[in-house]
């Protein structure tokens, strides 16, 4: 069975392990301390992030930026190695009204640089962490995924089969700065193309 660990106790962090866990998958909640105890979703488990990360073959770092997740990440990089690592981070301004960098950046290609051992896949960037909130919205765009690994963008398309979205494949990490601008431009919920 595929374990899938997610990293951090945010809102975002809490409602992925909670669709997850719905949908049938043994989910981890990372938390920052080694405290236990139940992180508040039925059939979700948690620990340190450490041990998630040790334990689980699919990771979603919920962590403020790439930067963040890659400072956060480090101490768990030798764990990262062959593993699937789902970046869901958007470069964001302060106030989420604009990107950081240039139109040519974008964040999951820098996550892949900074772990190339990782099989990185970007995914839930198109949209905002509320359409994962209570019951599913049906207006809800779909969930672009981008990855220049394609047995791990088709195991991670796997993993998402049984939850309540849908999901596309939209190309290479070099659709990044397309897909991660969709969350502030709206082109996710209008069915146009990420290519």
């Amino acid at each position: 069975m595929t374990t899938i660990g997610v990293l951090g106790t945010g809102g975002i962090a809490v409602t992925l392990a909670t669709m997850f866990a719905r949908a049938g998958h043994e989910v981890r909640l990372g938390r920052a301390t080694t405290a236990r105890g139940a992180p508040g979703a039925t059939g979700v488990t948690s620990g340190s992030c450490e041990e998630v990360v040790a334990r689980s073959s699919t990771v979603i770092p919920a962590f403020l930026g790439v930067q963040g997740a890659v400072q956060q990440l480090g101490p768990w990089r030798a764990g990262l190695r062959g593993k699937i690592l789902v970046d869901i981070t958007n470069p964001f301004t302060g106030g989420h009204v604009d990107f950081v960098g240039p139109w040519a950046v974008g964040g999951t290609e820098d996550l892949a640089a900074a772990f190339p051992e990782a099989r990185l896949v970007g995914a839930f960037k198109n949209v905002w962490w509320e359409t994962f909130d209570g019951s599913p919205d049906p207006a809800a765009p779909d969930i672009r995924v981008i990855s220049d690994d394609a047995g791990a963008k088709n195991a991670f398309l796997r993993l998402c089969a049984t939850t309540p979205f849908t999901y596309t494949d939209a190309g290479g990490l070099d659709q990044a700065r397309r897909v991660e601008r969709m969350a502030l431009s709206g082109v996710g919920q209008t069915g146009l193309s990420a290519a």
